[in-house]
């Protein structure tokens, strides 16, 4: 078997494709400056391309990016090493607005998060989105050689499986699917439900958090295409080729918050939040949210009002701390914001005294190293979602939790709620059930906390980023070893089994 170069030549290239770059250059006076984009995931991916090579395909969205790639629209990244390379997908101003902004973000986002009032389709997001992944996929296969790996990121770039597999079908290529995949009764929604789901199904492996996506996905197929499922074994037949589904949780690199949080630089950022916003002598809670509707930050600061209501007291003995990151300022979170501020404002009124807030509202971006502190401090973390595909703050919040003395409150519609045992899970739609267990975790013994929190970071130390990438790759592995023939790959993997891993070393597998 032809293993990877570590300059990502060859039958072997790992080639990852995203909306989302993994470094953007921007201008800086008259210098270009390199930026990296906050995230889990592109810090994960970012990581194992360094090691294994190969190209990242994704839109170029920095001001200086132009500027900054060859005549073929790549760069070699990371700026200090030169481990793989970067290409950038150009796009319109038009196609950003109808592909990202619109098909993408109000018409997909919505629909799969359950959120039907919220759709807005438009027929000019659907030629976008099209126009846009026809120049993904035109990307990748300027770079891509008929062995080569393609691993494709979330429901930006739906149709570029497809496109792939009718143009290169000795390509081995896998989808990541982020976000939650809704039931055929949702889904059909979706005016073009059968191209989305065809063109997926260009893939040979489609990755979804939970079990429940999975076999979602493939109700949605047998309401719209005429193709065999095999609900057992997970796989579906249609057009010629098979594709499988299955669950890989995502999670988070559980020994870096860890050993973020034990450091003295947190024990001192603790003091000094504590004292900037007077949290002496009570209890706090934590939430750490990006300004969307799904988060249901409304319905978590309702059920907040409704504690302080009914267990006056808490009142002065119970501080609520919510980080709200705005990331996409238009319609409909201009107004979502809007409501969150002025529900938070009217909490505050009702209940504040000279020296205590009930709620301490940060719409800022907190770095890493200064959330764990947030994290840490923290006596519960309350996550509310009315739908998610994960929520890696529930996992961030444990493994912060070095003390172990913390709480967390989940939504039980989050997909991190069928992972972690050992938190309180509510229904967000349940507002005197959700301030119940608020009540409950401030009250619950020392034991029993330690207890929960024990067997929580526990799960999130041993199914942590790594693993999930290891498992990924390892399932990739088996099925480019099954579509050569036999003889070949006994030969090429030197003897080993045909599963043979040539990822093996790269990423550590389970």
């Amino acid at each position: 078997m032809t293993d990877f170069k570590p300059d990502g030549e060859g039958q072997g290239k790992l080639i990852v494709v995203s909306n989302r770059e993994p470094y953007l250059h921007k201008r800086s006076g008259s210098d270009v400056s390199v930026e990296i984009p906050a995230g889990g995931l592109t810090s994960a991916m970012n990581d194992v391309l360094r090691k294994t090579g190969g190209t990242w395909v994704a839109w170029g969205s920095g001001e200086a990016d132009r500027e900054s790639v060859d005549s073929n629209d790549c760069v070699a990244v990371p700026p200090d090493m030169s481990a793989y390379t970067l290409k950038r997908v150009w796009l319109s101003d038009d196609e950003v607005e109808n592909y990202y902004h619109g098909y993408a973000n109000q018409v997909l986002w919505p629909l799969c998060h359950i959120t039907l009032d919220r759709v807005n389709y438009r027929q000019n997001f659907w030629l976008d989105y099209t126009k846009a992944n026809e120049a993904f996929a035109r990307a990748v296969l300027e770079e891509a050689g008929e062995g080569s790996t393609v691993w494709v990121h979330d429901y930006h770039l739906c149709l570029v499986p497809r496109i792939l597999r009718e143009r290169m079908p000795g390509l081995t290529i896998a989808h990541f699917w982020h976000i939650p995949w809704p039931d055929w009764g949702v889904f059909k929604v979706c005016p073009q439900a059968r191209d989305i789901i065809e063109g997926l199904l260009g893939n040979d492996l489609i990755g979804f958090q939970i079990p429940l996506f999975a076999k979602n996905f493939m109700d949605c197929v047998k309401g719209c295409l005429d193709a065999e499922i095999d609900y057992q074994s997970a796989t579906i037949s249609y057009a010629g080729h098979t594709t499988r589904l299955k669950a890989f949780p995502i999670s988070i690199d559980a020994g870096k918050f860890s050993s973020l949080a034990s450091s003295s630089r947190t024990a001192w950022m603790m003091e000094a939040i504590r004292l900037r916003h007077r949290l002496d002598k009570v209890k706090v809670g934590i939430g750490v949210d990006r300004l969307e509707y799904t988060k249901a930050l409304i319905k978590r600061l309702q059920a907040i009002n409704l504690f302080f209501e009914r267990y006056p007291e808490f009142r002065e003995k119970f501080t609520f701390i919510q980080i709200a990151v705005a990331t996409r300022m238009r319609e409909p979170y201009i107004s979502y914001k809007k409501a969150v501020e002025e529900l938070v404002s009217a909490v505050n009124e009702r209940y504040s005294t000279d020296g205590w807030l009930p709620v301490v509202y940060l719409d800022e971006k907190v770095e890493q190293r200064d959330l764990v502190a947030y994290y840490r401090m923290a006596d519960m973390a309350i996550i509310s979602s009315v739908y998610d595909g994960m929520n890696l703050v529930a996992k961030e919040y444990a493994a912060s939790q070095v003390d172990g003395s913390g709480v967390l409150i989940l939504s039980e519609l989050a997909g991190a709620a069928e992972g972690l045992e050992g938190a309180l899970l509510v229904n967000p739609y349940d507002s005197e059930g959700f301030s119940d267990l608020i009540h409950k975790a401030l009250m619950m013994p020392d034991k029993e906390k330690k207890e929960r929190m024990s067997s929580l970071r526990e799960q999130v130390r041993d199914n942590d980023i790594s693993l999930w990438m290891s498992r990924i790759l390892h399932e990739l592995a088996e099925i480019e070893s099954m579509k050569r023939p036999a003889d070949d790959r006994l030969c090429e993997s030197d003897g080993k089994s045909p599963g043979y891993n040539r990822w093996e070393g790269y990423v550590p597998l389970s």
